[in-house]
């Protein structure tokens, strides 16, 4: 059974500055709290009293300011080794932590999300999952209003985070008039937002599915009327999957893609929906199969003037991954399907157009065990390089991405890792170009120009009058995780 994470923390009074545990946005199951996990939390709870009585505050008050974050950081050292560039000073003194990083990094978040008004729920995908039969009860559970609504969506992603430029994404599961979020809202929000900003600090998806009907005058309308800046494509689809080297079906709709001139191509690959393969699932095929990520390299070498992202990076998911008992991976790195991706990558060096996004992976390994991290950043660095990696956090799935923000940037390599595998350091410049200046280059933003112009425009005077009247993040997670 699952438990909203938000109602968890409620009922537990122990709401972390970070997760502690995985976390799922209903499209796959989230894992038990592992050993070390569930170290971190005490150590972090302990260190919380500790500090917030130096300081003058409670535990919970504590948590919530910057030196809660940077104790996040001290207690996962404490547990994993030094992972995360953090030090006391930040935890008593606000003013160590904020002079500690920097305030002008392009931050653009290439997976970000939201549910169309009509939705009465915590999630999206929640309803869906009960009624593919995944987990009933979740289709029973009582709505929070406005939870992963557009307005808080704007909270969470541009007043509560440092990200200054935002691709809203979403996914063709089901039928149309089943979609979280239709295009027609997705680009709503993107010309609402950059309106009210006066500058450009959004971008939106379109939905691409050659299995539904009038794909092809879909894709047309996509492009023509709305304007979209970008695909997204849910392979994966249980009431109709297809792939992307499919003769009859994914390469026309590809060359029509191509034809139309929108040339970004997002899919989520990896994260398959728990126990629940495609109806259309091909005799002595694979479980997973139009899940796997072997179909992007045949397809970006048939359209190199097209860009392959691959979303999640390929990762089946993270148990598979772990050994039973406590956490950790193989001396050989081995992730399902993304050392596969990366293997792939490097057997095609003139195969130039294909990217990974680390929306979700990121975030789950590095709380669940910094070596995961290490090999995940480490493989995609040797294999796609530095600049074919994006930045992506699948929020607000996770509620304010700030904190994944901030595990990236103290995050290191392990020195033993790179040393055993080959892998290079995540210098300061890797990360700037993760971070934004990758998604920059390949959607045709101009970031000096956006350098300029985003510190003052109107999203930029919001957010300095919330700072101002006291408002912080509430670092709620809008998931689910075990009961």
């Amino acid at each position: 059974m699952w438990i909203r994470k938000s109602r968890k923390d409620r009922l537990s009074g122990q709401r972390t500055p970070l997760p502690t545990q995985v976390i799922s946005n209903g499209e796959f199951a989230p894992m038990p709290q592992t050993w070390d996990q569930k170290r971190v939390e005490e150590l972090l709870l302990g260190m919380a009293g500790e500090y917030g009585r130096r300081l003058g505050l409670s535990r919970r008050d504590f948590l919530r300011t910057s030196g809660g974050m940077a104790a996040a950081f001290l207690a996962m050292n404490k547990v994993w080794g030094d992972n995360f560039r953090v030090s006391e000073a930040e935890a008593l003194d606000a003013s160590a932590f904020g002079e500690s990083w920097p305030k002008d990094q392009f931050i653009f978040d290439v997976q970000t999300h939201h549910v169309k008004d009509s939705i009465q729920g915590p999630l999206a995908f929640r309803r869906q999952t009960g009624r593919l039969g995944l987990n009933p009860v979740l289709a029973e559970v009582a709505p929070q209003p406005g939870d992963l609504h557009r307005a808080n969506y704007l909270k969470e992603i541009f007043l509560d985070s440092d990200t200054v430029m935002a691709m809203l994404s979403g996914a063709a599961i089901g039928p149309r008039e089943h979609y979280a979020i239709p295009v027609v809202d997705m680009v709503g929000t993107r010309n609402a937002m950059n309106k009210a900003a006066g500058s450009q600090r959004m971008l939106s998806h379109g939905l691409g599915d050659p299995t539904q009907d009038n794909a092809f005058e879909d894709a047309e309308y996509q492009v023509q009327e709305l304007k979209i800046d970008g695909w997204k494509f849910y392979t994966g689809n249980p009431l109709g999957a297809w792939r992307l080297d499919d003769e009859e079906l994914g390469l026309p709709y590809l060359e029509k893609i191509r034809d139309l001139g929108v040339l970004n191509l997002s899919m989520h690959k990896g994260l398959p929906l728990p126990g629940r393969d495609p109806k259309s699932k091909p005799e002595g095929k694979p479980k997973g199969w139009y899940w796997i990520p072997d179909d992007v390299i045949p397809a970006a070498k048939i359209f190199p003037e097209m860009n392959f992202i691959v979303y999640h990076s390929g990762m089946k998911n993270m148990l598979a991954t772990l050994p039973p008992g406590r956490s950790g991976i193989g001396e050989d790195g081995y992730i399902e399907w993304t050392t596969d991706l990366a293997n792939d990558v490097r057997a095609n060096p003139d195969v130039t157009n294909v990217y990974a996004e680390l929306g979700t992976v990121f975030a789950f390994s590095v709380v669940t065990h910094p070596d995961i991290a290490g090999h995940l950043l480490g493989q995609l660095l040797t294999s796609f390089g530095p600049d074919r990696i994006l930045w992506g956090t699948d929020c607000i799935w996770w509620g304010s991405p700030q904190w994944i923000i901030e595990a990236f940037r103290r995050f290191q390599i392990p020195e033993a890792l790179q040393e055993r595998c080959g892998y290079p350091a995540l210098t300061e410049d890797v990360r700037e170009k993760i971070f934004g200046l990758n998604a920059a280059q390949l959607y045709g933003v101009d970031v000096e120009a956006a350098r300029s112009a985003l510190p003052a425009d109107g999203l930029a005077a919001v957010k300095k009058t919330y700072r101002e009247s006291g408002g912080q993040r509430t670092d709620t997670a809008f998931g689910w995780v075990p009961a």
